[in-house]
């Protein structure tokens, strides 16, 4: 028989099971979320190769930058031009003043001068007069010994330079791209071969265990077997965060926020050349830094001239028309033309020293100019060698993997009959987890080494479905 403090009202049952559903909902919705985390985002997206290309050259900031950087310099040579060109000033002065000589002048530039004003009391204490004077000047130099149409050809180099250094910037970018994608791509395939190294250890791990059972092998076999399996399990927590750490890398290096990966992978079959000398002669026909190089150059050559035209006198033509008036109702009219002549006869040394810098500046860019042509020689060179070393070490890694393959299936076959011992599959599984692995990642290394000689020779990537 029930106490009375035994009973349990229906309505407080039902309270009782609504709050407990509750709280394994609540408890279900907090482990997903705890699962995901707090930084869980949505699943990458898969791009190709040409595809990444395309959005790093709308999105990545370092182009954009450049890009920005060759404007600042097309805008420098419309300066550069503008002090060719006559320059149009619209001025206006307002003074209000009873200094004698400008009440004077200010009287005479009105047009409103009487003989009245030449009483010597109003000549020596005049009274505050007001003056509105309104100008409208054109002045153009005639002759500045030719720095400044050096300095417009200077600029107009300049603006060059920049624009391949743009190209340039371009090409980096688009290797950044390669080197990204296929660590990230890299970083999957080197996963798919720890999970597949887990399985077969898995599977050696289960067969150990059976064979145990039997009585045909002894514990150390299967402990042993485990210790396998959890490094492998270790190796492979390891790699899946490495994906996402390349991932993250690769829409870095892109430009954008979004989470992107690899689709597979674009690489091209066969050199476009195999002949060293034509690559290093496209090198130096087709490398941004080469027409960089010859730009500052003949900038360098203008910058001498524009020092030297400080030994030359300078001519200026000038005219103005003016209009004065006291109260801006009537107005006095004039206008005047001006030609003005310099010659610098002493500055302290001050023009030679700068053609003498000028003169530095144009040996300093000749040499620069011949030490890149010979560093671009050796870049290629060292490019060249190093892709023809990578294609044979994947054909070197691609042998090792298919005989380290069969070896593991000979060795698990005579484990099985008991005619080797554990330790010569692990062994067997370990290698062939080597060799996958460093066939994987030759695979990579002539892809990106691939990019490297492209960067080298100044071409767009090889294999690239545009």
């Amino acid at each position: 028989m029930r106490g009375e403090g035994d009973v349990v009202q229906p309505g407080w049952r039902r309270m009782v099971q609504r709050a407990i559903v509750l709280a394994m909902g609540i408890g279900s919705v907090a482990g997903v979320a705890c699962a995901q985390g707090p930084d869980a985002r949505p699943p990458a997206r898969r791009v190709m190769l040409s595809e990444a290309l395309r959005i790093a050259s709308e999105h990545n900031r370092f182009l954009k930058a450049a890009s920005l950087k060759r404007r600042g310099a097309a805008d420098q040579v419309t300066v550069a031009r503008a002090a060719l060109l006559p320059r149009l000033d619209a001025i206006e002065n307002y003074s209000y003043t009873d200094n004698p000589p400008l009440v004077f002048s200010n009287l005479l530039a009105q047009q409103e001068f009487t003989a009245a004003d030449f009483a010597l009391s109003r000549l020596n204490f005049p009274a505050a007069l007001s003056n509105f004077q309104s100008q409208i000047m054109m002045s153009q130099t005639l002759f500045a010994g030719g720095g400044l149409w050096a300095a417009f050809k200077a600029a107009g180099y300049q603006a060059d330079a920049e624009a391949w250094e743009t190209s340039r910037v371009r090409q980096e970018m688009e290797f950044s791209v390669i080197q990204a994608y296929y660590r990230a791509l890299l970083a999957e395939q080197e996963t798919e071969v720890i999970k597949r190294a887990l399985a077969a250890a898995q599977a050696h791990r289960d067969q150990a265990q059976h064979m145990l059972k039997q009585g045909m092998v002894v514990s150390a076999d299967l402990l042993r077997s485990q210790v396998v399996v959890g490094a492998l399990q270790q190796q492979y927590t390891s790699a899946q965060s490495l994906i996402e750490i390349t991932r993250a890398q690769l829409s870095d290096t892109l430009g954008v926020d979004e989470r992107l990966a690899p689709q597979g992978a674009q690489m091209p079959r066969a050199l476009k050349s195999r002949d060293l000398a034509d690559l290093k002669d496209t090198a130096l026909k087709q490398r941004p830094e080469v027409k960089i190089a010859y730009d500052r150059v003949k900038a360098a050559e203008q910058g001498v001239k524009v020092a030297r035209s400080g030994y030359l006198p300078t001519v200026s033509l000038a005219t103005a028309y003016e209009n004065d008036s006291q109260e801006l109702v009537r107005a006095g009219n004039n206008y005047s033309v001006f030609v003005f002549a310099r010659f610098n006869l002493f500055n302290g040394a001050a023009t030679q020293a700068k053609v003498d810098a000028a003169q530095s500046e144009l040996e300093r860019a000749v040499v620069l100019r011949a030490q890149l042509l010979q560093d671009i020689a050796v870049e290629v060179e060292r490019a060249y060698r190093t892709l023809e070393a990578a294609r044979e070490n994947l054909s070197v890694a691609q042998r090792d993997r298919a005989y380290a393959a069969d070896a593991l299936r000979i060795l698990e076959n005579r484990y099985a009959a008991g005619l080797a011992t554990n330790i010569d599959v692990l062994d067997a599984q370990a290698s062939l987890r080597s060799a996958e692995s460093r066939s994987v990642r030759a695979t990579v290394e002539v892809a990106v080494d691939f990019g490297v000689l492209d960067l080298a020779v100044g071409r767009a990537p090889s294999g690239v479905e545009q």
